[in-house]
């Protein structure tokens, strides 16, 4: 057994090496020079059959320094973890169907992936009715791998303490490293606020890109504090690290995320305090009321802004006094972009336009008296809100579908909280329900969640709080 075990290894072996030699003399042939990557995509093919946990800890790694590839306008990939999640998805399908018993038990059945699924099945539906089938089918197949890579897959990797802080650090490393350098590169800038993206460059989109993956994973390394002695090197390193993460995020000059670090206190309070329920049912009759509003008689035209006046400051005091007075171009692109939606409601109300198909028909809705001098939208950016995007391709089936899910995850979460005794999964439980609620607080002003800075954590912090609810319980049968 051991000789075929030694000829089997010195069979790969070789193959590889004839691989190897293979693509790079065809790489040299043809100048496809790619071509010499193929013996790269093996051995991770190979690590992946034969160890996918650490394919999985290999793209956590990735997270923070990938980068946005297009192959043209309109089809891009994020490199090099979008290909990871893909084959990571593949092996998952076939990991659950041959071994169902390597996830928690009962864990499709659990009242959060009921609500997943009905969310992921809605996405499906409006893609059948979509303008365009084959754009709102990408967004579609997005979702399936963001879901199962971190959503499924995450229970069946991190199943004990050590695989938590194995993750932990596998995203901590290069998070800090291109956090030191951002800075850095900030600081031969003087901070300026004009230039803001240039440092984040090519990692990250933009300041708001890179400040919400800041922001979402800050709540990880107060966490990962505590699991290390007092005056111990490691604790010391995360609590300066905690002082570094705060600053990068006052430095990338993004109000969604100081929102989101004011909110930490409030949400603790109120998941402590059990007050998730009454906490929906006000911001659910706010949101009603606002937009009966704004909507009676088109109140909403009265908010037009001047354009001669709404301009991009150079100075983020100005940014900042200029959007509370109406006349920041950033916030008021975002109201001329809303205004929009509220036109392609009226006319798709049911089903929306299909997942992907808001930029190329939204410019046919939009009311001139909210243009901006950047309307013409170079980027092709959407909608700067996760749930009005929703309204917009997936009209409110889409949206109901969604909301239910957002209120049966924070409100499950809570329960699941407080149903916990042990006090490390407790904490362990807060923390996955405070990055769940930033991560909330970034879609109010962006559309981040299909974006690798940002949904892998989402989907990360919701299989786990499925995982430990289930070992709770399975602990103890009787609880209700």
């Amino acid at each position: 057994m051991t000789l075929s075990v030694h000829k089997l290894q010195w069979s790969v072996l070789l193959g590889l090496a004839a691989v190897s030699i293979g693509s790079v003399l065809a790489a040299m042939t043809t100048e496809a020079y790619y071509l010499a990557l193929i013996p790269f995509a093996l051995i991770i093919a190979y690590v992946a059959i034969t160890d996918f946990k650490a394919i999985y800890f290999l793209l956590l790694f990735t997270l923070p320094f990938s980068i946005e590839y297009n192959f043209t306008p309109s089809l891009g990939t994020d490199l090099p973890d979008e290909p990871l999640m893909i084959g990571l998805m593949l092996i998952t399908f076939v990991y659950v169907l041959l071994k169902p018993q390597m996830l928690p038990t009962g864990f499709f059945a659990h009242v959060i992936s009921v609500f997943l699924g009905i969310h992921l099945f809605s996405v499906f539906i409006t893609t059948i009715t979509s303008v365009n089938e084959l754009v709102s089918t990408k967004v579609l197949l997005s979702k399936v791998w963001y879901i199962t890579t971190f959503a499924v897959l995450t229970p069946i990797v991190i199943k004990t303490r050590d695989d938590l802080k194995k993750a932990f650090w596998c995203v901590y490393l290069p998070l800090t490293g291109l956090i030191i350098s951002v800075i850095i590169r900030h600081a031969f800038q003087g901070f300026s606020f004009e230039d803001i993206n240039k440092p984040m460059m090519p990692f990250f989109r933009n300041h708001v890109s890179y400040a919400a993956i800041v922001t979402i994973f800050l709540p990880f390394v107060w966490l990962a504090r505590k699991w290390y002695n007092p005056g111990t090197f490691t604790h010391r390193l995360l609590s300066f690290s905690l002082l570094l993460y705060v600053v990068a995020i006052y430095l990338s000059y993004t109000r969604t995320c100081y929102i989101a670090l004011l909110f930490i206190a409030p949400f603790v309070f109120i998941v402590k305090q059990k007050l998730m329920k009454p906490a929906f049912a006000i911001v659910l009759l706010l949101t009603t009321a606002g937009g009966i509003y704004f909507l009676t008689d088109n109140r909403y035209l009265d908010f037009a802004p001047d354009f001669e006046e709404t301009v991009m400051h150079d100075g983020f005091n100005d940014h900042l006094s200029s959007t509370f007075e109406g006349k920041d171009v950033s916030s008021m692109e975002r109201v001329y972009r809303w205004v929009a939606i509220l036109q392609m409601a009226k006319d798709k109300p049911m089903m929306g336009f299909g997942p992907g198909n808001f930029y190329p028909n939204y410019m046919h809705y939009t009311v001139t008296s909210f243009e901006t001098y950047v309307s013409d939208n170079p980027e092709r950016s959407t909608a700067h809100n996760y749930f009005l995007l929703i309204l917009a391709e997936q009209g409110i089936v889409g949206l109901i579908a969604f909301v239910l899910f957002t209120i049966v995850l924070l409100v499950y979460g809570e329960m699941v909280y407080h149903r916990i005794k042990d006090q490390t999964d407790k904490q362990i439980v807060l923390v996955l329900l405070v990055v769940i609620a930033m991560v909330y607080i970034n879609l109010l002003l962006s559309d981040l969640l299909e974006s690798d800075k940002v949904g892998p954590f989402y989907y990360i912090a919701i299989g786990l709080i499925i995982s430990l609810d289930i070992k709770h319980r399975l602990a103890k049968p009787n609880a209700e």
